[in-house]
């Protein structure tokens, strides 16, 4: 009896503790329900915890719309961003059409001053025709300006009709027939004393006989073609370098290279391109000219036998290149002469 009481007496205690097991259960797993659910509806409030990121759209949302909320913003709000950058371009093209237009407008101006300007300059004004005579040498030019292209060299003594001037000091001048410009401080009233320059113990005039002989023998034709082509060659030099240019042409007729008349060698093709000139009776020799070939055809000689000269500022390389294989005898005013 006592063992069989023992053995109930077991199974009432053991009742209790099932219980007991039970309810810890049914809690825990309340807890845990409870636990999910609100871990559950963090996750749905905050979409940042499922990314993982702590700066969302959201933020950026917020960052060019203001208060907006980026959850309840519409597909046009999103695209406020790319809106603002389209104005932004949009002003900045008007920005910078506007400026293109104010520096168009500024040129324009500019130009049209210079171009008034220009016009004021060129105003020419005509006077009564009136003969005046160059002073010193000065370029003849094809327009009242010294960017304008030079006809040639007037030398001194040289003759002009003036008929015209401007408001900044150039007279409107023709010369053999050719209209152009000079300025007018080169030119005066008075015409020039007549040049007597003797060559040796005797006057010099500027018509040799028939048939002369000095040096060489030449023709008063020849000696017009040599005086042509001496003003074209050296006009506005010094009597040295006229003469030196001279004894250049005396030379080469002396010389076994070259022909043996002065008409043969001024001539020559492609040597004196100057002897146009003559043919064409342009830019006319001067006086000072004349003598000055007059005194080299009578023995006056300063060239130390060159039969070649150039003017570095006037040739291309090559050119100077091939004067420089022969023998130097001289430079004179920018002028180099050589021999063989």
């Amino acid at each position: 009896m006592k063992q069989k009481k023992s053995l109930e007496g077991a199974k009432h205690n053991a009742k209790p503790s099932i219980r007991k097991m039970g309810t810890m259960l049914g809690t825990g797993i309340l807890c845990v329900l409870t636990i999910g659910t609100i871990g559950a509806m963090s996750v749905i409030g905050n979409p940042e915890v499922i990314t993982g990121k702590e700066t969302t759209a959201a933020e950026k949302t917020t960052e060019f719309s203001g208060s907006i909320d980026w959850k309840k913003a519409g597909i046009e709000e999103y695209d406020l961003f790319n809106k603002a950058e389209i104005v932004t371009t949009k002003a900045k093209t008007a920005a910078k059409t506007t400026k293109a237009v104010e520096k168009s407008k500024a040129t324009e101006t500019e130009e049209t001053k210079k171009t008034t300007a220009t016009k004021k300059t060129a105003e020419i004004e005509s006077i009564s025709s009136k003969t005046m005579y160059v002073k010193e040498a000065v370029n003849f030019r094809t327009g009242a300006s010294k960017n304008s292209d030079v006809i040639k060299v007037l030398n001194a003594g040289n003759k002009v009709t003036v008929n015209g001037k401007t408001n900044d000091g150039w007279y409107r001048i023709n010369v053999d027939g050719v209209t152009g410009y000079c300025m007018a401080e080169y030119l005066t009233a008075s015409a020039p004393v007549k040049n007597t320059t003797a060559a040796t113990d005797k006057t010099i005039t500027s018509t040799p006989s028939a048939v002369n002989s000095g040096t060489i023998s030449y023709t008063n034709e020849e000696f017009e073609m040599m005086c042509y082509v001496l003003q074209n060659e050296a006009g506005g030099c010094s009597n040295a370098s006229k003469i030196a240019v001279a004894n250049v042409i005396i030379n080469r007729v002396k010389s076994p290279s070259f022909p043996n008349t002065l008409k043969g060698v001024l001539t020559a093709n492609g040597q004196f391109t100057a002897i146009s000139n003559y043919y064409n009776k342009v830019n006319a020799p001067t006086q000072n000219t004349k003598d000055c070939v007059l005194r080299a055809l009578n023995g006056e000689d300063n060239s130390k036998g060159a039969i070649f000269y150039y003017a570095p500022q006037y040739c291309g390389s090559s050119t100077a290149a091939w004067f420089e294989t022969l023998n130097f005898c001289m430079e004179l005013e920018g002028q180099r002469f050589f021999k063989y």
